[in-house]
């Protein structure tokens, strides 16, 4: 069967920056601090209202109070190569998961067409698009990829046009 659904739009106010920071703070928390505070709430029969939640009997869904625990392990991380003279490994990386890009160039860079295009659907201007080129190009520099300007450049308004009108009119300006 077909189900049809009609989506209204919501409203919703702009993010105080206490809220923010609010948001920040308890997503951001360590994964043993995240366990344990589903466990005190687990732990308290005061706040274990599963059954009485809307939501939970509108799916007909079961919590369970126990955590589940399932055997897992971290992978080791890969070599990576990006130069002769800088390589990632298990040894140079402090922290699992995170190590530093920034002055890195990679050992094989890709070549970056000479000929390609800049397509803007959004609302930028054609200024602020050559700002992210020239922005682009510094970071492609400094990984040692030569990335040239764009050939063309095409400014649609998506609100005013169909996908497929934008498509028609590009397939139109790449056979000139």
């Amino acid at each position: 069967p077909m189900e049809l659904v009609d989506v209204e739009p919501v409203r919703v106010k702009k993010v105080t920056d206490e809220q923010r920071a609010l948001l920040c703070r308890y997503s951001s928390i360590t994964p043993k601090e995240y366990c344990k505070s589903i466990q005190k709430i687990r732990e308290n029969p005061n706040q274990q209202y599963f059954e009485e939640d809307p939501f939970v009997a509108a799916w007909n869904l079961n919590v369970h109070t126990d955590m589940l625990t399932l055997p897992a392990r971290v992978l080791p991380i890969p070599e990576i190569v990006y130069t002769d003279r800088y390589q990632v490994t298990s040894e140079a990386v402090r922290d699992l998961g995170i190590w530093e890009m920034k002055p890195t160039q990679f050992h094989k860079p890709a070549t970056f067409p000479a000929v390609w295009g800049f397509i803007n659907l959004s609302s930028l201007d054609r200024q602020m698009c050559e700002d992210f080129y020239n922005e682009l190009r510094i970071v492609a520099q400094h990984r040692g990829i030569d990335c040239h300007p764009p050939q063309i450049y095409e400014q649609y308004d998506s609100q005013r046009y169909t996908t497929d009108g934008i498509i028609a009119l590009l397939k139109d300006t790449m056979n000139q």
